[in-house]
Order: structure tokens, then C-alpha cells, then sequence
């Protein structure tokens, strides 16, 4: 994507509810704009023909638009088993079905514009109730060329398993292509715009780019599977180059200078970028003054730059087990805008200024100078929380405990206004050398994170403050509250598993929930059914709900070195503090000094106040591309990341198939339940026919199935013991068996099986009449 209104893929609703009450009838181009309180009339325009090229409005004559009328939106399209659907950008809407005759041709992965109404239950004809939807227009056709991992059904079909979340899971190959392709290998393919039999996507060989037999290879071909980029574009590297290893005093005018103030930065060990520290004061009153620290690489990343352009093309750095793909060239992510132990960087500082209660009282965002007093990581921090053990440094210790007690209760007010805080075991896993997991250990969520993760919260609270108060471009973090069909399906695993259930309207009801069932056996399943009862968080360009933490005003503002939208906000921070503009708020007049020692009263916010800074028409029309953009490419972080712990942990389990493990049943999926392995933290499955040879009937919790013993159930959170029974690289699943009566197998010897990468997956023997339950 690049810098200007033509990529943006849609539009904020505020916007469109503005257009919308505007172009009831036919207007010019120069009395909307002048209407909206938009300068740039030329990128307005351009704006304006790409919404109509795209369906949202229409073109009457030169110049002049007209609202289609009716409901529409842009979305993705999918297409599943029995039906078609769009995946709405709104976030507030939620899938919207779309019939046979509905489609307009559009394929699986399309985006398009959808027109929409909403139907209730119960007619005469037997329609569901929910969304129900027109294709208008494509607006992008998926992508044609993409890479995937070659797999082969038990029919013997050959397919490419695809990993982007808005393409379909397979693509089907032709017999032709396939007798020369071993499964596991990574292959190239286009997509063809013709569905096959049954709908399925069709698709072309176009070549090999590598396969699953040597571990080193493993994280550069799920980067090719992902489409992770790779190196940089000689025009960023170029300009790259041009910038120095470090700040120069030139740059410090008009800087806040808190070199002499105590900062620090608590980062894992492992890290390799470090763009967020903080500071901690005492001030007159009994008061604290916390300082949150930023990077400020938009002194160096500006708006419509090569480093700009590819940091938005890429969205985010991506973070695997023994690889990282930063957002931005090492020199800037490690180095100029890293804030390494005693080195001047430039920083962008919110101040906030707390009572003994945590009462938030003042708040203030600076471009400063620091310089890290210490660097630590949470493994030493842990210890100054927990024991009073110290750093060596009394100053650091101090700030360390101190900083504690003010986390603590920002974290009880939090939880006090509604907040939600999940209780999810997540795999660390560190690679060795030789490309194979060395150890395997569950991600800390301890006090030494916890004091982080406040600090962090509030600045970006309290950044998104002053962006809404002020009419400033705005990219926020929304998280939409739970539909009534996931409620009631959770409800129902309460009921089944005897424990409150929560009114997810009234807040702090589900965090109750959770406290009492503590740590009780089965509580991480409960933690886990609850997140897949949510909908995920995602980048809007106006404010909405953050269901878990329960505000309506959230942006990311303090890690500009790996996300995008957290640069964009310093980008649109900094343009408005160049204006001479001061960033101070507080609840009543304190009168005390601010960072840079001025007593001068803080002056009330206008919501206007933002309009007149250079570019804010521009952003404020990219802003939903970008946030758009910025959602899907982390989205397919994430599953990048979770396929890569995967693969390095199913990697160690290779000799194990045929050993028996506990677990347990953390998902139930419409052919098979997972189970997580106690001791390995990894992930299997157990088809649904290797419970039953009868029938099985699935809940979103559950399943109940016929056994030679009579019905059974099994559901999220049952602990079970099961036995490897294969492990396939390729898809990276890992088969169990239910052990049942612990019947064992004492012929069999796992020494004798290996896992055979480019073959297909390996399975224990078969022992005739086994019982199953």
C-alpha cells in the first residue's frame, strides 16, 4: 500500500454517516468538501471517484455524487461448506450471508461491497434470522499467485493447503501436476478465477520453492507460506543509509531534555528491538509522575517516505522462534530508534501524573531526549518484586518497587470498571542452532510483566485521549462485544460445568466468573472457550469498544518500531505539536510544573482544534485503508507465529509417536476435538471416528457420540489420556487416539516408527477390535 487516498479500502463510519446525510441528493465535489471542513480538494476528489469505483456512492454527473441508498459495507468474502458469507470491515456488524444468485461471481478471498439488510427468525419460508446480503462490486479480486504447502487427502486428491485467513484453506491440483510432488513440499500456485466441482478453488502448478526435510528451513518456508516479506526494497535501504547511527545535539531543539532523568527499560531476554522505558517521580503532594517513553521514529519514518511506504506495506515485524521480520531495517529497529543502555535517543514521552489512590490527575505527551539509566530484563526484575533482591543500583530499586505499587492499582481500578484479563498458557519456545527447539516453557505472566503492561496501557489511553479531544486523525484498537449466539453457547458450558454465568453486558461480571474458577482443573479450557465466545480485536479509524479492557478510547501508541499504527500515531502526535500545539490535560489546576518546568495553566482542548494541521485531510481518508491493512497483516502475524511454535514443538515429538500423554480437550471442532499435551504445551487432535463407528452430534463446547458402552461426552476442559498416533509437517496436526481403558499395545515399540517429512504421515499399527471410548 502507499501514501495516498486512491489505496484506501474504505471509510471510517463517521465519515460515511456524514457523506451519507450529505449526498441524500445529487452534490458537487466542492460543497461536500467545503462541508466536511476539507482543504485538499484534489485528494478529496480522487478520494471521492475511488468510493464510486467501488460501489459506496455514485457519480450522477461531473463532479457530483449521489448516495446509492439502502445499507452497504465492504468486507471479504468467503465461501464454506454449505454456504457463502461476507466478513464485514464494520466491526459492529456481524457475518453476512449471501444466497446462490448473490454472489456476482465473486470468489473466495475477493473483497467486495455487499448490500445488506437484517432479517428476523421465524418466517414463513424458514429463513434464519441474522444479515443478509447482495454482492454489488468486487472491489479487489483475490490474489491469483500465492504460495502454499502440498498435502494429499486420504482419497488421494491432491491439494495446497493455503495460510492467509482471507483466501480459501485448499486449492485443488490437477492429477497432471501432482505425480512428481511429495507431500510437504512448498509450492507456488495460481488461482483460478473458474470454481471446480463442488465449489472447490482450482489451481495451477507454477513451481517448488522448497520442502519440510531440514528444520533449518522450517521459518523461511513458513515465510513464504504467510507471505512474510523479505528484504527490503533498495529504495528504503537507500534511504535508510542516509540517516545517522545516532542523534545529533541539532536535533534536540525544541526537545523536552530528561537526559538526567532515572529511565528504564525491562524487555525478555531475547529481545532484539527496545522501544518503550519508563520513569518515576515524586512530586509535591504525595504525588507520582510517571513517565511512559517512546521511541520516536517518526522523526525518522515520515509521513510518504521509502521507510514509511514499506513499514506500511508491512504492517508489523512478525516474531518467530529463532527469526524475526522486523518492520523496519535493522539500523533503525536495533539501532537509532532501540533504546540501548546509556545511548541519547530521540523519545516521544507521555507524562501522566497519579494521586495515592491512582487517580489519574494530569497528563502530558512531550518530544523529549533520554538516555536508558538500565536495561533489564524480566527475569531480573522479578526478583527486586517478588524479594526484595536488589539490582545493585538503589535508585532503580526504588523506582521498581514504587512502580509496583502504582501498577497494582491501576490494575484494580481496571478491573473495578469492568476489565477482563484471560488466563491463557501460551508456548515460549527457544530454537538452538541446529533449528530444533531447545526448550519449550509457558509464556510468564508475572508481576514484573504486569508493571510493564499497565504503564503501557495507560499512555495509550491517555494518547488516544488527546487525539479525540482534539479532532486529530485517529486509528483506534476496537474490540467488539460478544454476539448473543456465542453468549448463549457459553452460557450453556456453564450450566454443564456448574459455574456462574456471567452477564457479559454488566461489567466486571465476567472477570468474577473467571476469580471463582480460579485454578480449579479444567480453568484453562474455560479461559480458552471464553476467547473463542469473543470476537477479535481489531484497527478502526474511530473510536468503539474495547470489550477487555471495557473503554471506548484505546490507539497503540507505545511500540512504533513493530506496528504500523502505532507510527502512524506518532506521525499524526508529531505534525501537531510542530504546529506549536501543547498536549496538556489535567482533571484541575495542580500547579505544578510541567516536564519542561513551565507552570502555564493547561488550555482547554477544542475538538476542532486538530483540523487546520498539515495532512489531516489526508489521514483522516487513509486512515480506514490503514487500519484495514494494518488489521489483516496481523492477523496473519499471529497465525504465522502459532504455526511456528507449532512445527519447532511437533518437531521434538517425532520419536514419540506411539507414547501415551495426558491432556486436555481445549477446542471441539465439527470433526474433531484438540487436546493439549500437559508436558510439551503442544496441540493434537482426535477425529471424531476414532471415538465412535457411530454417530456423533457436536456442540460449539462439546460432543456426544455412541460407543459399544453406550452415549458419551466429551467437552472443553475433560482431561484425557491419549497416545501419538501420527504427525504430520505438512499441516502441521499432530493425530491422537483416546487410550480409553488404558488398553496398551505391548507389541508395539515407537523406536521402530519415524516421522518421514516428504512421505506421507506415519501411523502407529492398528490393533484389530480395539475398544474405544
Amino acid at each position: 500500500m502507499t501514501d495516498t487516498p486512491e489505496n484506501s479500502h474504505g471509510f471510517s463510519e463517521a465519515l460515511r454517516r456524514r457523506l451519507l446525510a450529505l449526498t441524500q441528493e445529487a452534490v458537487s465535489s466542492e460543497d461536500l468538501a467545503a462541508q466536511l471542513g476539507i482543504s485538499d480538494l484534489a485528494a478529496f476528489e480522487r478520494w471521492l471517484e475511488e468510493l464510486a469505483r467501488q460501489g459506496f456512492l455514485q457519480r450522477v454527473k461531473r463532479k457530483r455524487y449521489k448516495h446509492p441508498g439502502g445499507k452497504v459495507t465492504a468486507g471479504v468474502f468467503r465461501r464454506g461448506k454449505h454456504s457463502a458469507y461476507v466478513i464485514p470491515d464494520d466491526t459492529g456488524l456481524g457475518n453476512i450471508s449471501v444466497a446462490p444468485g448473490a454472489e456476482e461471481g465473486a470468489q473466495d478471498g475477493d473483497r467486495v461491497l455487499v448490500a445488506y439488510r437484517r432479517e428476523k427468525p421465524g418466517r414463513k419460508d424458514g429463513a434464519k434470522g441474522g444479515l443478509h446480503g447482495k454482492v454489488l462490486n468486487i472491489i479487489q479480486a483475490r490474489e491469483s499467485e500465492v504460495v502454499g504447502a502440498y498435502e494429499v487427502t486420504r482419497s488421494g486428491r491432491g491439494r495446497v493447503h493455503l495460510e492467509s485467513w482471507n483466501l480459501p484453506s485448499y486449492a485443488w491440483l490437477p492429477d497432471s501436476e501432482t505425480r512428481h510432488l511429495r507431500p510437504g513440499a512448498i509450492v507456488r500456485v495460481r488461482l483460478s478465477r473458474k470454481p471446480g466441482p463442488m465449489g472447490h478453488t482450482r489451481a495451477e502448478l507454477i513451481g517448488t520453492l522448497g520442502n519440510l526435510r531440514n528444520p533449518l528451513e522450517d521459518l523461511d518456508n513458513l515465510c513464504a507460506l504467510f507471505g512474510f516479506a523479505g528484504e527490503f526494497w533498495p529504495e528504503t535501504l537507500e534511504e535508510c543509509e542516509t540517516l545517522p547511527d545516532d542523534p545529533n545535539e541539532s536535533e534536540f531543539a525544541h526537545r523536552v531534555d530528561l537526559r538526567d532523568l532515572p529511565v528504564i527499560t525491562i524487555d525478555p531476554r531475547d529481545a532484539q528491538d527496545h522501544d518503550d522505558a519508563i520513569s518515576l517521580e515524586v512530586l509535591d503532594g504525595n504525588l507520582l509522575r510517571l513517565g511512559v517513553h517512546i521511541a520516536d521514529v517518526a522523526h525518522y519514518v515520515t509521513p510518504g517516505s521509502a521507510l514509511d511506504r514499506e513499514a506500511q506495506h508491512r504492517a508489523t515485524s512478525v516474531y518467530l522462534p529463532g527469526k524475526t521480520i522486523p518492520m523496519l531495517p535493522k539500523k533503525l529497529s536495533a539501532g537509532l530508534c532501540s533504546l540501548h543502555e546509556r545511548a541519547t535517543r530521540l523519545a516521544m514521552s507521555c507524562f501522566m501524573v497519579y494521586d495515592a489512590q491512582g487517580n489519574l490527575l494530569r497528563r502530558e505527551v512531550v518530544q523529549s531526549v533520554i538516555r536508558v539509566r538500565r536495561f533489564l530484563t524480566y527475569e531480573e526484575v522479578l526478583p527486586v518484586l517478588a524479594q526484595g533482591a536488589s539490582t545493585g543500583d538503589a535508585v532503580v530499586d526504588w523506582l521498581l518497587v514504587e512502580g509496583r505499587n502504582l501498577a497494582d492499582k491501576l490494575l484494580q481500578r481496571r478491573l473495578e470498571n469492568g476489565a477482563l484479563i484471560l488466563n491463557i498458557q501460551r508456548p515460549h519456545v527457544i530454537v538452538g542452532p541446529t533449528g530444533l527447539a531447545e526448550s519449550i516453557e509457558p509464556e510468564s505472566h508475572d508481576i514484573a510483566h504486569n508493571l510493564i503492561e499497565e504503564f503501557m496501557l495507560a499512555a495509550n489511553q491517555a494518547v488516544a485521549a488527546f487525539l479525540l479531544e482534539r479532532g486529530l486523525p485517529y486509528i483506534g484498537r476496537v474490540h467488539p462485544a460478544p454476539e448473543e449466539e456465542a453468549k448463549e453457547a457459553f452460557w450453556e458450558l456453564c450450566d454443564e460445568l456448574r459455574v456462574m454465568k456471567p452477564d457479559f453486558d454488566k461489567p466486571g461480571e465476567v472477570q468474577r466468573m473467571l476469580d471463582s474458577i480460579g485454578d480449579r482443573p479444567g480453568a484453562d479450557a474455560i479461559n480458552l472457550a471464553l476467547l473463542r465466545s469473543m470476537k477479535r480485536a481489531v484497527y478502526a479509524p474511530e473510536p468503539a469498544l474495547h470489550y477487555a479492557l471495557h473503554v471506548t478510547q484505546y490507539v497503540h501508541f507505545t511500540s512504533p518500531i513493530r506496528r504500523y499504527p502505532d507510527t502512524v500515531t506518532h506521525q499524526v502526535l508529531t505534525a501537531y505539536l510542530r504546529t506549536g500545539a501543547k498536549l496538556r490535560q489535567e482533571v484541575r489546576a495542580l500547579g505544578l510544573p510541567w516536564s519542561d518546568g513551565t507552570s502555564t495553566p493547561a488550555v482547554k482542548p477544542h475538538p476542532k482544534d486538530g483540523r487546520d494541521m498539515p495532512r489531516a485531510d489526508a489521514w483522516e481518508m487513509m486512515m480506514p485503508g490503514i487500519a484495514w491493512h494494518c488489521t489483516e497483516r496481523s492477523i496473519q502475524a499471529d497465525r504465522g507465529e502459532m504455526a511456528a511454535n507449532q512445527i519447532k514443538i511437533l518437531r521434538t515429538l517425532l520419536d514419540d509417536i506411539g507414547r501415551e500423554f495426558e491432556g486436555t480437550v481445549i477446542h471441539v471442532g465439527a470433526r474433531s476435538v484438540s487436546v493439549r499435551l500437559d508436558e510439551v504445551l503442544a496441540e493434537g487432535v482426535i477425529d471424531y471416528r476414532e471415538l465412535s463407528d457411530g454417530w456423533t452430534d457436536t456442540h460449539k463446547f462439546w460432543v456426544i457420540y455412541e460407543t459399544r458402552e453406550g452415549t458419551q461426552r466429551l467437552m472443553m476442559g475433560d482431561r484425557v489420556e491419549v497416545m501419538i498416533d501420527s504427525i504430520d509437517l505438512a499441516s502441521r496436526e499432530m493425530r491422537l487416539i483416546p487410550l480409553g481403558e488404558r488398553e496398551k499395545d505391548a507389541h508395539f515399540d515407537p523406536r521402530r516408527r519415524r516421522h518421514v517429512p516428504q512421505g506421507r504421515p506415519q501411523r502407529r499399527p492398528r490393533k484389530q477390535g480395539r475398544r474405544r471410548r
